[in-house]
């Protein structure tokens, strides 16, 4: 019995947007997500109070100077390796960064696991991905535009993982104090042609190995573009797309950490606490 999980991604197609995005990146500069996720990520580790001795950061090329570039002297880890893919992982470390990079992979359990496996203890684990909001706008577009043109859905859109389910997988790798959070941004386009050439330089171009090969229609393109304009745009026709960033954070365990209490050991009533009259229903 075949216990694999489904391959949902083509790996050369993969490599190939990899590649693209870079080069883009390379002649326009990095994308304005990215620069903000790596404020954010830099943002996060400057509110620890702790330096990280052996770091692991996996994400885009540009994106591993830009979170380096934005954390103070203090919080700059001893030994940062740049590392291309989590099973590239190897050794134990303190801190492991992940960004963007559960976006594409078929098996998101394993992964965590792996990087579970490869923190030492006490050492934490930041994951951010794009959530399952993001793009919600530019999705019914399609899906308009399929049912429209070729009477159903397509292969176009990348499965995505939401709140909910973040927290349920965060709470699976056994992680201490996990949390999970959101940061949802809204930007606004002039044509549908920006927002798709701010995903190639994202790298998030149609990867899904059921996708079709046969190449856009020009009355399939007018629909999604008629779609998208008459359901999500402004008063000044500006296109509303929605970003919705998730992040993990949890912790390999270890002794010195906070654990909770056990149930009955409090030492005094919730309500005298509270300074509350407690009422019998």
């Amino acid at each position: 019995m075949n216990t694999s999980p489904p391959k949902i991604f083509n790996p050369r197609a993969r490599e190939l947007a990899k590649a693209r995005s870079a080069a883009r990146e390379a002649r326009h500069g990095i994308s304005f997500l990215l620069i903000r996720t790596a404020e954010d990520a830099a943002s996060r580790l400057e509110d620890i109070n702790r330096r990280f001795t052996r770091a692991g950061l996996i994400c885009a090329a540009d994106m591993r100077d830009e979170i380096k570039a934005n954390l103070r002297p203090d919080r700059q880890p001893d030994a940062f390796d740049y590392i291309e893919t989590p099973a590239a992982l190897t050794g134990q470390y303190d801190l492991i960064l992940s960004i963007f990079e559960l976006q594409s992979d078929d098996d998101v359990p394993a992964t965590l696991m792996r990087c579970r496996q490869h923190l030492a203890p006490d050492g934490m684990l930041l994951i951010g991905f794009l959530g399952g909001e993001t793009l919600t706008e530019l999705r019914q577009s399609l899906y308009a535009a399929d049912q429209a043109v070729l009477g159903g859905a397509a292969a176009r859109v990348y499965p995505m993982i939401d709140y909910s389910q973040a927290a349920m997988l965060l709470g699976r790798t056994g992680l201490a104090l996990p949390v999970v959070d959101m940061d949802r941004l809204t930007v606004h386009y002039g044509e549908i042609s920006s927002l798709v050439a701010d995903l190639r330089d994202l790298g998030l171009t149609n990867v899904l190995a059921a996708r079709s090969a046969q190449a856009l229609s020009r009355r399939w393109l007018k629909t999604l573009s008629a779609s998208y304009k008459t359901h999500f745009a402004r008063d000044d026709g500006k296109l509303k797309t929605t970003f919705e960033i998730i992040w993990m954070t949890g912790w390999a365990p270890h002794e010195s950490q906070q654990k909770p209490l056990k149930p009955g050991s409090a030492k005094m009533r919730l309500a005298d606490a509270l300074k509350t009259k407690e009422t019998k229903i």
